[in-house]
């Protein structure tokens, strides 16, 4: 059986016998003892399950790193092509060349479809502007959380108090 299961198993077991022993002792203290003697091997299972979370995390935390020293490596990598572009392109205008066949390449050297210049924003005609709709009203968080802390009512929102495991 997986240790996960194990887990959710000796838990519903520690459950029933918790209520077991709710229902046929009245002193908290034989309960207490009790459970506190049957806990042994849930408390091992929740320990790996805590490793297994905390390795989890640890190996998330190392493929994020990675993701972004990736993510540098690709723009460096693509800079350096584009500089290597525009030194070729460089070489072959001094050159005045056009087209320079090589065994594994063809360098042609072409025009690019025409590109608009903006030489002054507020002299284009109105026709030729476009105006961007606004974007939405989105929720302020932080400005509802202080009015639900300060006790004012805030119609459409309310605060909730989640849990969390915290492994130390």
């Amino acid at each position: 059986m997986k240790p996960v299961f194990e887990a959710f198993e000796l838990a519903a077991q520690y459950r029933e016998l918790a209520e077991f022993l709710a229902e046929q002792h009245e002193d908290p203290q034989v309960i207490r003892d009790t459970l506190e003697g049957e806990s042994g091997p849930l408390d091992e299972h929740l320990e790996n399950l805590a490793k297994m979370v905390r390795n989890l995390e640890a190996a998330d935390s190392g493929i994020m790193r990675t993701m972004e020293d990736l993510a540098a490596r690709h723009t460096a990598l693509q800079r350096a092509a584009e500089r290597g572009r525009k030194l070729i392109l460089e070489l072959m205008h001094s050159a005045q060349r056009e087209r320079v066949t090589t065994a594994l390449f063809s360098l042609v050297v072409k025009k690019n479809p025409p590109a608009v210049v903006i030489d002054s924003e507020a002299e284009l005609p109105p026709e030729f502007l476009h105006q961007p709709e606004a974007p939405p009203p989105v929720p302020d968080k932080k400005a509802i959380a202080a009015a639900l802390k300060a006790g004012q009512a805030v119609p459409g929102a309310h605060a909730e108090q989640g849990l969390r495991l915290d492994i130390r």
